[in-house]
């Protein structure tokens, strides 16, 4: 007996599919991180700029865009399993969904990296990967229901 079979049969679906959604998040984490430490740590690419009085290093940037890419291609064809044609609407909600979420995870990204000394206390000179840590862990339910509602929905879901 696997532990799927403890949930109600009408909620497999769904708790299947969060599962997915959290494998693909995970590849987007390891691009993420991955691209991100590349550039920082192993070309001290530390270029960045003030939003609203926030530091933002433009390596986070770069490296949750190609994030946000890679999720969207698991999540459309594995993930949800969606086989519509409209690719570009598709895209353009998925991008949608994730300028809010990319903006979110940098104010986050900033403020736990910048503002809470008890980051810089505990994780020190990896304080900056803590902070992205945090900041996906708090837009995570952000993107699943606005994937699987706006972005992915199925005809059922339209009414």
């Amino acid at each position: 007996m696997s532990s799927m079979d403890l949930l109600p049969e009408r909620y497999r679906p769904f708790a299947r599919q969060f599962i997915k959604f959290g494998l693909t998040g995970t590849v987007g984490a390891v691009v993420d991180f991955g691209i991100y430490n590349i550039l920082v740590r192993g070309f001290g690419f530390t270029a960045g700029y003030h939003v609203l009085g926030q530091p933002v290093l433009l390596a986070n940037n770069i490296s949750v865009l190609l994030a946000i890419i890679s999720n969207f291609m698991l999540n459309k064809y594995w993930t949800f399993r969606d086989r519509s044609t409209n690719v570009a609407g598709q895209g353009a909600r998925y991008f949608i969904l994730n300028l809010f979420t990319w903006t979110l995870n940098q104010i986050l990204f900033s403020y736990f990296t910048f503002r809470v000394p008890l980051i810089q206390a505990v994780f020190g000179t990896q304080k900056d990967n803590a902070a992205k840590v945090l900041a996906i862990g708090v837009i995570l339910i952000f993107n699943f229901f606005g994937s699987k509602f706006l972005v992915f929905r199925t005809p059922a879901q339209h009414t």
